[in-house]
């Protein structure tokens, strides 16, 4: 049986929740990174496709993070921009670690609950584009997270995909799809 709340704590709980919400039709900030990334520059200014550098999401459940290699191979060239002097100033701390052979720990910014079994990797060959969970990355400066990735959510778009493709795909809702 549950207890009844009072009108404090009831109060309190939705002062918080309320503050802890970004506003109306806003996403929440993204984490902060220990250098700076614009998913704007390089998928939306550059046109680098998704897949470029996250290579694993087509062939795993996850989409990695790209390595230093894979950056280096585009850094080892560009390592300026003479047009934009404030890029120049934001690649410094990426040039230093690909010198000193050093990683960059990114802050995660998309984690499913450990019951949840995802895969990227059916996804992608499903045709589902990433901005339909990831948002519009290409005009994010900071990345974060747009939808909420929760289980009504998910459901609602397998519900969607069932109903464009009747008779078909019903293990979309089988519990065990995405619950091991």
């Amino acid at each position: 049986m549950s207890r009844p709340v009072n009108g404090l704590s009831a109060a309190l709980a939705i002062t918080f929740l309320v503050g802890a919400a970004p506003a109306p039709g806003r996403a929440a900030p993204g984490p902060a990174q220990p250098i700076a990334f614009s998913h704007r520059i390089h998928a939306g200014e550059l046109g680098i496709g998704c897949l470029g550098c996250h290579v694993y999401a087509e062939r795993s459940p996850v989409a990695g993070i790209p390595s230093m290699a894979r950056c280096q191979g585009c850094h080892k060239f560009v390592k300026s921009d003479p047009d934009r002097p404030a890029i120049a100033k934001e690649l410094a701390p990426l040039l230093a670690k690909l010198r000193a052979g050093e990683v960059v720990e990114w802050v995660r910014v998309h984690r499913l609950p450990d019951h949840v079994f995802f895969t990227h990797q059916r996804h992608v060959l499903a045709g589902v584009r990433c901005q339909e969970c990831h948002g519009e990355v290409e005009k994010m400066d900071v990345m974060r997270q747009v939808s909420p990735l929760t289980m009504g959510w998910c459901l609602a778009c397998h519900h969607r995909q069932q109903a464009e493709h009747p008779g078909r795909l019903h293990e979309l809702t089988d519990c065990w799809t995405c619950h091991k």
